[in-house]
């Protein structure tokens, strides 16, 4: 596994086989109570390789504009984890988590992630 996936996966507060998605999903909405009750899951699969580069280039600004226009505004994102897909397996993170992962590999601040990603 490449070292930006693992650091990434490392993040993961669960896990499940990738074949049994949906009713992970849904097992992840009812466990976690008020905190992810009714909650988003913002889906996504991690490249073979060059992982950090996808993140930061294809992810992280789809994830801000998409967080920060359902109202789940950085930096809690608050209502929305994502369902990480990295071969047979499918990994749960908090997005606050990982949009401090990637504010910290990209060098930007929170305002400037906004500034530069959130909606027009």
């Amino acid at each position: 596994m490449d070292a930006a996936a693992d650091e990434l996966l490392r993040l993961a507060f669960d896990r499940a086989p990738a074949l049994e998605a949906n009713q992970a999903i849904a097992r992840i909405r009812a466990e976690a109570g008020d905190e992810l009750s009714g909650a988003t899951s913002y889906e996504l699969v991690l490249p073979a390789e060059n992982v950090r580069s996808f993140l930061l280039d294809h992810t992280l600004p789809r994830l801000v504009d998409y967080l920060e226009s359902s109202g789940a505004r950085l930096p809690h994102c608050g209502g929305v984890f994502l369902s990480v897909f990295s071969g047979d397996t499918l990994y749960f993170l908090q997005a606050r988590d990982v949009v401090e992962l990637l504010s910290r590999w990209s060098g930007l601040s929170m305002a400037e992630l906004k500034t530069r990603y959130g909606p027009r």
